[in-house]
């Protein structure tokens, strides 16, 4: 998953303005429209509506398409609409006791990232639903749904009667819904704060809304799960910051969209039944990873996100710390739950740095430039190993090389954990925003001794090859590797209409395309045989420098080409434990592992 994320923008402090009125209607879902009546009282003279180009993902997507027969009405009477660019409409140029929008929202893409509205459900991600007012976007918000018969409905906000209040529009489409016929579970979750005298009891209720097929899963083993990971990372943060959250759960037994979308309050996750059902541990994983997202991203957060940019996008070459080592936290914390064991723990590491070292552009592209592309993901080639590499994966590898790298300087005195604490303080609690700057000032203050300035330099905006060995080796891990010689074709294939193995793309400056294969060309032969008939596989098992043959048509003639088999090493890691490692790295070890300093022993 992309474990891609729905922002929640610090705004100005609300005005006394009355809220903005949205009235969502559900009770068309074999149309997949929401009906939406939007209510501005007292709106000013050409008062504008927007609505998001993007949302959830760090794609522009243009949810106007989805937008249907909007209509606008003053005081009662019809009024014209003036389209000002393509996500903006203006009201008349006289003002309204009551501005009203009608218009219907398309929902029909089942995700944590989209919206859907059919006969089985509704989940609505509302920045892909609800106009805003550009210029008023700190003004109250109310939302009121209105179900098909016997549905329900669950959402983050609170609310009485199907009515909900929210401090701006930001805040409201922060909030995902959820309607239909859910399984609903909710668990206590006390946190003693002792950041001031006398300590206080923080009290907050987790509700877990499942929409599934009862028999793809276990309630009771899901509400156990997510206890550890609450109550394990909230006790790391020392910090509790809601009285109420929320995991909304789908279990698909399609290939519907996986995945999980953090929000302020709560999260929507996605999950295929059989991975529920074969207890992968993937719901687990995702559950961590959105849940520190209450903390990093949602309120520790990069200035480059602020102020959003509904329109435009913003600045996310920092979604190496706010995805990537929300990811570090992620695996972490299912160890220091005991959900999962020490040598599952370093085989999840080492398989993190073989999706990193195994990814040719890894020598290319930082990961500071990877989080800043994130707007390019939507375009397929840019997805190729060769062009880029994934922030959530070297940012997950950054995280825990970055921790080792504070204990050892500091003798186990601080790690990464304490930088997190820092953060929430410093940042989070007091309503600002950090940059890179930010965060080697605080490193520095923790652990002077660590060159914090060198390692963003080489392992955050360059591509200096990580020093795996040396990192590990603090904590007295040994890291070791294998190598194996792997076929590169440097070209793909296609079955066309008429069943022919036709070629659909060609690697730039590849074996295959200096021997002259180009895009479209159907391959007749291999190697002088015939290729298979058929939905199985198209081309021979070749192997790696083999010299090949093809014979192809291109526009009915027939052409010879040969070239070699291309060969790229592919790297299997494995991390294991010194026995004869020193006490001061067993320390470290003991640190990173289970979140306990010198300082402060245990878990903080």
């Amino acid at each position: 998953l992309g474990f891609l994320i729905c922002v929640l923008g610090f705004v100005p402090k609300a005005s006394a303005a009355q809220p903005v009125l949205y009235h969502l209607n559900l009770r068309s879902p074999e149309t997949h429209l929401v009906k939406v009546t939007m209510t501005v009282p007292d709106a000013g003279a050409g008062t504008q509506i927007q609505i998001p180009a993007w949302n959830c993902l760090y794609q522009i997507r243009d949810f106007v398409k989805d937008v249907r027969d909007l209509q606008g009405e003053c005081n009662g009477e019809p009024a014209d609409l003036t389209r000002q660019d393509l996500n903006t409409w203006r009201g008349p140029t006289h003002s309204c006791r009551n501005l009203t929008f009608q218009y219907s929202a398309f929902a029909d893409a089942d995700s944590p990232f989209d919206s859907i509205l059919d006969s089985n459900r509704a989940f609505l991600n509302l920045a892909m639903i609800l106009f805003y007012l550009p210029n008023e976007r700190a003004r109250p918000v109310e939302a009121k749904y209105e179900l098909p018969d016997g549905w329900r409905l669950a959402t983050l906000l609170q609310g009485d009667g199907g009515e909900f209040h929210a401090e701006n529009y930001d805040a409201l489409v922060d909030s995902p819904v959820e309607a239909g016929h859910f399984a609903e579970f909710s668990y206590p979750q006390d946190f003693i704060s002792r950041s001031g005298a006398p300590p206080e009891t923080k009290h907050a209720t987790i509700r877990v809304i499942i929409d599934a097929d009862p028999s793809d899963y276990s309630s009771d083993a899901i509400l156990n799960s997510l206890k550890r990971i609450t109550a394990e990372e909230t006790t790391l943060m020392q910090d509790q910051p809601f009285t109420h959250y929320a995991f909304i759960l789908h279990f698909p037994r399609d290939d519907g969209g996986t995945g999980g979308m953090e929000h302020s309050y709560g999260t929507a996750i996605a999950i295929t039944a059989s991975s529920v059902r074969q207890n992968e541990r993937i719901l687990e994983n995702v559950a961590a990873h959105e849940f520190f997202h209450l903390w990093n991203v949602k309120r520790i957060r990069p200035q480059g996100l602020e102020p959003i940019d509904y329109i435009h996008g913003n600045d996310t070459r920092d979604l190496w710390m706010a995805e990537g080592v929300t990811n570090t936290y992620a695996e972490l914390t299912l160890l220091r739950a005991g959900l999962i064991d020490r040598d599952t723990f370093y085989r999840r590491v080492t398989s993190a740095i073989e999706s990193l070292q195994n990814c040719p552009a890894h020598t290319l592209q930082s990961v500071e430039t990877s989080g800043r592309e994130a707007w390019l993901e939507k375009y397929a080639d840019y997805n190729s190993p060769a062009r880029s590499i994934s922030y959530y994966n070297k940012g997950e590898i950054v995280g825990y090389l970055l921790d080792l790298g504070m204990r050892h300087a500091s003798q186990n005195r601080a790690g990464l954990d304490d930088l997190m604490r820092r953060l929430n303080q410093e940042f989070a609690q007091r309503g600002r925003f950090y940059t890179l700057a930010n965060l080697q000032t605080i490193i520095a203050q923790l652990t002077p001794g660590f060159d914090a300035g060198q390692f963003f330099t080489d392992y955050v905006q360059g591509t200096a090859d990580l020093d795996y060995s040396t990192y590990f080796g603090y904590a007295g891990l040994q890291i070791s590797w294998q190598a194996q010689d792997l076929p590169v074709l440097g070209f793909s294939v296609a079955r066309n209409s008429d069943g022919q193995v036709q070629v659909d793309s060609v690697d730039t400056d590849s074996n295959a395309d200096r021997a002259g294969l180009q895009p479209d060309d159907v391959i007749t032969l291999a190697d002088g045989h015939p290729l298979p008939s058929g939905n199985g596989a198209a081309l021979p098992d070749w192997q790696p420098g083999q010299q090949v043959e093809l014979q192809i048509l291109r526009d009915g003639v027939a052409h010879t080409l040969k070239f070699q088999i291309g060969v790229r090493q592919q790297f299997t890691a494995h991390l294991q434990e010194d026995p004869q490692a020193a006490a001061e790295l067993l320390r470290v070890r003991e640190g990173w592992l289970t979140g306990a300093t010198q300082a402060t022993p245990g878990n903080p």
